[in-house]
């Protein structure tokens, strides 16, 4: 199988196959809706305001001439959560020097007013020490400067420390954009036995949290480092950072991390403080 990386010249956005190391991974899903597959869909439009964490981030390296492009979520007016693979260039194996993140997307309304740009460099980004394909696959990107909260643009909740809860069976949002409008769709979160077995390739522990295309569908414009979200009572939470994705022809679940797996590398690589 082959994943797709996207590579943005001259302001046009050009798709190129390259092979992956894993034989499944999709860092970017800007691509064509499998008409075959009734399970594919580009989710819906979201209302204003329903995903103000989420970020796109345009990642460069001094080595290259494109920009490679992924997701993430702000976490606190300094700090985004997401993936390591998405910082990290396969093809000339390094990781980005350089880059920035774009905010505030929302539902395309009034991109003027609610979208801003903050840049980062090498020096803001951490990747878990332990990182290894699925493994530990985490990293935190300090901004250059604080962001400005709007209603656009706000940090998401983090599992406190004593949330011990799996989510399963619990309804998943994961969102996508690389303009706006963001679209997200919603799956149900599987146990992480019932993942393990419909997974072709992917080992599955205990760090792993996954979702399924058979209830929601399978989101053909979803990235790596996207956020997964739950509701509860204070509203909502992430519990997972996009990972492993297939492309959306294919209905095998979506490999999230457990963001409560990593709380201690998270509260020591930010500034977030987790509630108790």
């Amino acid at each position: 199988m082959q994943f797709l990386t996207v590579f943005v010249a001259v302001g046009v956005v050009v798709v190129v196959g390259v092979a992956s190391a894993t034989g499944s991974d999709v860092p970017i899903t800007q691509r064509a809706q499998d008409d075959s597959n009734p399970l594919a869909t580009y989710g819906y439009t979201v209302f204003s305001g329903q995903v103000p964490h989420y970020a796109v981030l345009y990642l460069s390296n001094d080595a290259v001439s494109y920009t490679t492009i992924s997701a993430g979520s702000l976490i606190t007016p300094n700090y985004i959560l997401t993936c390591a693979r998405s910082l990290y260039n396969s093809v000339i194996m390094s990781n980005a020097t350089y880059g920035y993140a774009i905010l505030g997307l929302d539902d395309g309304s009034d991109k003027q007013r609610s979208e801003q740009r903050v840049n980062f460099t090498d020096s803001g980004i951490q990747i878990h020490p332990q990182y290894a394909g699925s493994l530990n696959d985490i990293a935190t990107i300090r901004l250059e400067h604080p962001v400005t909260f709007t209603k656009y643009v706000q940090p998401i909740r983090l599992p406190r420390m004593t949330d011990d809860r799996t989510y399963e069976g619990m309804e998943g949002i994961s969102a996508a954009a690389v303009g706006a409008p963001i679209r997200y769709a919603s799956n149900r979160i599987l146990t992480n036995d019932e993942c393990a077995e419909q997974h072709p390739s992917q080992t599955i522990g205990s760090q792993h949290i996954c979702t399924t295309a058979y209830v929601g569908g399978s989101l053909c414009t979803r990235m790596l480092g996207s956020g997964l979200t739950v509701e509860d009572g204070k509203g909502p939470v992430l519990v997972g950072i996009a990972t492993v994705i297939y492309m959306c022809e294919l209905n095998y679940p979506t490999v999230f991390e457990r963001v409560s797996y990593f709380r201690d590398w998270i509260a020591a690589n930010s500034d977030y403080v987790f509630d108790l």
